[in-house]
C-alpha cells in the first residue's frame, strides 16, 4: 500500500496480502466481496461505499469491513478525544478520520451487524504526541517526535530472525518480486536469481521490511500543515463519538492497543497473520470474543508489545457477539 503525502510513500509489503487473504475467508463463507486496493482506497470511494451500504442492508444483514494500513492522527476538533488528537485510517490520496467513521456506523439500521477489522497503528499516546504537536510545534519538538518514532519503527519485543526464517516469507519472497527487491535493496551484494531456497536476508532487512504501521510524526505534522483548511472542516463537521447513538451493533477487533503499534511482517500483518491462523480455513468454531482472544494471544506471543483489542459500539446485541464470526443468517 502506499500513500503519497509530502513526499513519502508510506510502502508497507504486506497490506494487499492482508487483503487478499481477507476476502479468501469472507467469499468462503458465501459473503460477497468488494476489495480496495491501494490507489482504490481512496477517501471519497471508501465513504460512499460504506453510505451505499447503509441505505441497503436491513436487520439482520451482515457486514464485514476489513483495513490493512498505517494508522494516523490529527487534532481532534469536536472535543471528543482525550488526548486531542483523532486516529485515523490512511488511505491513498488523504486520512479518514475515526469520527468520520463512527458518523458511517450511525446511518447503518437498527440490527445490522458491522464486524469491523483494522490491522494498522495508532501511535499518537506512545509517541505521547499532543495536539499542540501538530501546530506548527518548533523543530527541536519535532525532532524529539521524530526520534521517538524512529526507535519503534523497528518493533524492539518481535524475534525478526524468527519472522525471516518462516516458511511464509520464503515463499512470500518466492511468488512476490517486488517483497524480492525491497529486501534485496538492503543487502550488500546480491545473489543468483533462483537462490531463493537458500535466501538468507541480512539484519538490516528489518528496515525496510519487518515495519510497524505508524507514520512518522514529521510527515504527520507536514501533511496537516499543508491540508489543514481540509482536515478541520472535516473534523468539526464529524459527529462526536457516543456509541449509544449507533443503532447497529458494531464489533472492532483491532490489531493493537492505542498506546501500542502494529507489525507488518513482510508477506502479512502480524495481526492478519495470526488471525488466519486462528480462523484456520474455517475450522474455528469459537464465537467473536474467542476469535479475538485467540488471536490477541497468539499476537503477544510473536510481539509483547502488540495486543489486539475487542471493541463493541452502537446497540448491545449478545446474539451477534456470541455467534462464530462471519455467520450469515
Amino acid at each position: 500500500m502506499s500513500i503519497p503525502v509530502c513526499g513519502w510513500d508510506g510502502e508497507l509489503s504486506g497490506c494487499e496480502p492482508d487483503a487478499m487473504d481477507m476476502k479468501e475467508i469472507a467469499e468462503a463463507q458465501g459473503l460477497i466481496v468488494e476489495t480496495l486496493l491501494t490507489a482504490q482506497a481512496t477517501r471519497d470511494r471508501v465513504l460512499t461505499e460504506l453510505d451505499d451500504l447503509a441505505r441497503r442492508l436491513k436487520s439482520g444483514d451482515l457486514l464485514v469491513v476489513s483495513y490493512s494500513g498505517h494508522g494516523g492522527y490529527l487534532p481532534d476538533l469536536n472535543g471528543d478525544e482525550s488526548d486531542g488528537l483523532d486516529e485515523t485510517w490512511c488511505l491513498y490520496d488523504g486520512e479518514i478520520l475515526d469520527d468520520e467513521l463512527h458518523g458511517a456506523w450511525m446511518k447503518f439500521q437498527p440490527g445490522v451487524r458491522i464486524l469491523v477489522f483494522s490491522d494498522s497503528c495508532h501511535s499518537g499516546t506512545v509517541l505521547r504526541m499532543k495536539k499542540l504537536d501538530m501546530e506548527n510545534p518548533p523543530s527541536t519538538r519535532v525532532i524529539e517526535l521524530q526520534e521517538n518514532w524512529s526507535r519503534m519503527r523497528v518493533p524492539p519485543m518481535l524475534d525478526r530472525a524468527k519472522i525471516r526464517a518462516l516458511p511464509e516469507m520464503r515463499e512470500a519472497v518466492r511468488v512476490r518480486p517486488q517483497l524480492r527487491e525491497r529486501i534485496e535493496r538492503s543487502l550488500p551484494t546480491r545473489g543468483e536469481p533462483n537462490e531463493v531456497t537458500t535466501f538468507q536476508t541480512p539484519k538490516t532487512e528489518e528496515e525496510h521490511v519487518i515495519v510497524t504501521r505508524s507514520i512518522p510524526p514529521s510527515i504527520s505534522i507536514q501533511t496537516y500543515e499543508q491540508n489543514r483548511s481540509f482536515y478541520d472542516k472535516k473534523g468539526l463537521a464529524a459527529p462526536r463519538e457516543d456509541i449509544g447513538v449507533v443503532k447497529a451493533c458494531v464489533i472492532l477487533i483491532s490489531g493493537c492497543e492505542d498506546s501500542q503499534t502494529s507489525a507488518d511482517i513482510g508477506f502479512n500483518g502480524l495481526f492478519t497473520w495470526k488471525l488466519k491462523n486462528v480462523w484456520n480455513n474455517g475450522a474455528f468454531t469459537g464465537n467473536h470474543h474467542k476469535f479475538h482472544e485467540e488471536i490477541r494471544d497468539r499476537v503477544l506471543a510473536e510481539n509483547a508489545g502488540q495486543s489486539p483489542c475487542f471493541y463493541q459500539i452502537g446497540r448491545p446485541d449478545d446474539t451477534f457477539i456470541g455467534q462464530r464470526p462471519y455467520t450469515v443468517e
